[in-house]
């Protein structure tokens, strides 16, 4: 589950999260737009009480469609039941085994503030870390950063190391030069005045040799590379009998769909199709 972890990841909080649910929404539609499967949404509360299942549900349908993954942090419950792409736990909530019970279909990301959680989430089989803070944040104004160190430290256990913490475009390079796969923000994204234009910034200074960049029904879209059309169609969460695919203006039949693959540039339509009684 985890070779395809995504490389940016935009975490809320509640402070995000009061600034209104349909802007967070829109401002979610607008990152996943830009980086597709390279893009993971956090959702992260202590505050939301009955409605945070709601809210993931919301997030989760405005970014499938463009591949990008639903990441829900510390509700193994909500995570089981919106089928979020993965799930983070924590200090004080279930133990690895615990959320596997509950999230089964999901990957197990595990936050971690020093060496020693990183080497006990790897012994306790968590597909990746969520490590920091490693740079000071305004989100957590009272934490000591870690520095990069923590980063090292935490990638020598072989899982994919998330850094956040004070995560900037600018600091990435530094962040992936100590052994991080990605990078998670709050602020610089959420916060943005242009959110599509500092998503880019981010993906700029991040790997994305894994990606093409393909046009959809004519808007520009980052897919993961080497896929069929019909893995394209399940990253898209379309139903392939529900759909009429153009590629590069030949129409492709559904029993096709697994023996075409997408390359850098090809355009597609994708027609959508109901039926009537």
């Amino acid at each position: 589950m985890t070779p395809s972890l995504p490389r940016l990841h935009a975490v809320t909080d509640d402070r995000v999260i009061a600034g209104g649910e349909a802007d967070l929404v829109a401002r979610a539609t607008a990152m996943a737009r830009v980086a597709g499967p390279a893009l993971a949404v956090h959702v992260r509360s202590r505050a939301l009480g009955g409605r945070f299942h709601a809210l993931a549900a919301r997030l989760g349908e405005a970014v499938r469609p463009y591949g990008s993954w639903l990441v829900v942090n510390g509700r193994a419950d909500v995570a089981q039941a919106v089928r979020a792409e993965a799930v983070v736990s924590g200090r004080g909530g279930l133990v690895p085994a615990d959320v596997r019970r509950v999230a089964r279909h999901a990957a197990l990301g595990r936050s971690v503030h020093d060496a020693r959680e990183a080497e006990a989430a790897t012994a306790e089989a968590a597909d990746f870390l969520v490590a920091g803070a490693v740079w000071a944040s305004a989100s957590h104004p009272d934490a000591v950063p870690a520095g990069t160190a923590l980063l090292r430290a935490a990638a020598a256990h072989g899982r994919p190391v998330v850094a956040i913490g004070g995560l900037t475009p600018e600091r990435a390079p530094d962040a992936l030069a100590a052994g991080a796969h990605g990078v998670a923000a709050i602020r610089a994204l959420w916060d943005a005045a242009d959110v599509a234009a500092a998503t880019a910034a981010f993906l700029d200074a991040l790997p994305t040799a894994d990606l093409v960049e393909l046009v959809i029904n004519g808007e520009p879209r980052r897919v993961r590379r080497g896929l069929t059309l019909a893995a394209l169609l399940g990253d898209l969460s379309l139903d392939p009998r529900a759909v009429v695919v153009e590629h590069n203006r030949r129409i492709v039949r559904r029993d096709g769909l697994e023996a075409v693959g997408v390359a850098e540039g090809d355009r597609i339509e994708l027609v959508h199709f109901v039926g009537g009684g």
